[in-house]
């Protein structure tokens, strides 16, 4: 088989930082901006009359802080299969991803009652890694809302 057979298009998200200096002061002030937007979060709903619900919006908002000026799908779900460096585990396909982490939210918020903020905060953290719905972000994002 000819070289000119073997090749394939790969669509790449395209370098919006391209010094690893400046991608680090962004990633570092994204990262007390969305520390500070959880704290928010935690303040708004410790009020007894605001019942607490995970929801799709507030994933997709602490994942749009973290990623702002570093990725041009930040706050939104990938749109395309990926794969994990150095792992066995295969993400659902992209046309999954919000079903399975609308699944997510749901457990979160059945069990909110009965278990254990630690269970909740272990199976959140946990399953959004497992879903993987971000070209980048999923652990600072699954770290923010677990």
């Amino acid at each position: 088989m000819s070289e000119e057979l073997d090749r394939h298009s790969k669509a790449l998200e395209a370098e919006l930082i391209s010094d690893p200096e400046e991608k680090a002061r962004v990633e570092a002030r994204n990262g007390l901006k969305q520390a500070d937007a959880v704290v928010e979060s935690i303040e708004y709903f410790s009020h007894p009359e605001r019942k607490f619900k995970l929801r799709v919006s507030l994933l997709l908002h602490l994942h749009r802080i973290a990623l702002k000026g570093l990725s041009s799908f930040a706050g939104n779900f990938r749109p395309a299969e990926i794969e994990i460096g150095g792992s066995k585990h295969k993400p659902p396909g992209a046309h999954m991803v919000p079903e399975e982490v609308e699944r997510m939210c749901d457990y979160v918020n059945d069990n909110w009652d009965n278990s254990s903020p630690v269970h909740l905060a272990a199976y959140s953290l946990w399953k959004l890694n497992w879903i993987h719905p971000f070209t980048d972000g999923n652990g600072r994002t699954a770290r923010a809302i677990s």
